[in-house]
């Protein structure tokens, strides 16, 4: 049995809305078509359509499930393509939408380093925060922590983006008790805008949310690092902005006993793009180096520790 013929058959009748209709966009018999649809009902386990003597309509199912199959048929003869062409080098323009501080930190290296590995390819990275539907701003890959979805778009999720609280020594020293979450509510805070003045963290007893008066916000995460270098306040950031700081000594991570949870950065790609060689190649790629390591040492929660003691 071919389910490639039969997920063809199921978009025909999809998009034309008659088992006859899509029969002559096959160049098939009517009863073929029907059997195909059958056969992949089967595979699946579900009623892919509602049929009656007037009309036949999409089921919830069939619904939910179209455009994979549409992409899966897609990514099939895009392999066929490939194969018949044989190894060839990847060229093309690719466009990559990335966050200004993670591009600038870790992933416009990574970029820099693929186009070199293809010479072939013309890349243009857009340093945008906040979220943005690729398949209307023509983007091929947008990286994001947003969790905003789009029709038409596939989420790929690559890796966890830790985060912490960070502050000076000197500001914790200086500013108030800091035992607790609720306290923050006291302190001076530097928000960073894309995420809010709303911090989350995990305890003992489940996860809570502080409201904080944001000191200084800003929509660049240095902007803040450096304010908390100096002293102005305690902020809360991607851990990988502050590995330098926090293994200099120059900050340290409060409240170590309420961690903050984790956001996913995920890459947003247009379905249709999913299966273009150059397009699933720095996908690829930056799902495998693009990680790194963001896990804070113990000498910041011991000097936070020691600072408490004081």
């Amino acid at each position: 049995m071919d389910t490639i013929a039969s997920m063809r058959a199921f978009v025909a009748v999809a998009k034309t809305g008659s088992f006859t209709a899509a029969a002559q966009k096959l160049d098939l018999v009517p009863s073929v078509v029907t059997k195909r649809v059958a056969q992949l009902e089967r595979i699946v386990g579900k009623t892919l359509f509602h049929r009656s003597t007037r009309k036949v309509v999409l089921s919830p199912d069939g619904e939910h499930h179209l455009e994979r199959i549409i992409a899966a048929i897609a990514a099939h003869d895009q392999a066929l393509t490939e194969l018949r062409k044989g190894v060839r080098r990847l060229s093309g323009p690719i466009r990559i939408k990335v966050p200004s501080t993670l591009g600038f930190l870790r992933l416009n290296a990574l970029v820099r380093e693929f186009a070199e590995l293809h010479p072939d390819v013309d890349v243009e990275v857009l340093l945008l925060d906040g979220p943005m539907n690729p398949a209307a701003e023509g983007i091929d890959i947008a990286i994001t922590a947003f969790p905003a979805s789009f029709d038409n778009v596939a989420d790929e999720m690559l890796w966890p983006l830790r985060r912490s609280l960070f502050a000076s020594k000197q500001y914790l020293s200086s500013y108030g008790r800091l035992d607790h979450p609720r306290q923050l509510e006291e302190h001076r805070c530097l928000v960073y805008q894309p995420t809010g003045p709303s911090w989350p963290f995990l305890s003992g007893n489940g996860a809570m949310t502080v409201t904080v008066h944001p000191r200084m916000s800003s929509n660049d995460m240095r902007v803040l690092l450096e304010a908390a270098k100096t002293h102005l306040g305690i902020t809360l950031l991607s851990n990988y902005v502050a590995l330098p700081e926090i293994r200099g000594g120059s900050l340290v991570v409060p409240l170590p006993d309420f961690p903050v949870p984790d956001l996913w950065i995920k890459a947003m790609v247009p379905i249709d793009r999913l299966t273009t060689p150059r397009v699933s190649a720095l996908l690829r790629f930056i799902r495998d180096k693009g990680g790194g390591s963001d896990s804070l040492d113990e000498r910041s929660v011991r000097s936070t520790a020691a600072l408490r003691k004081k």
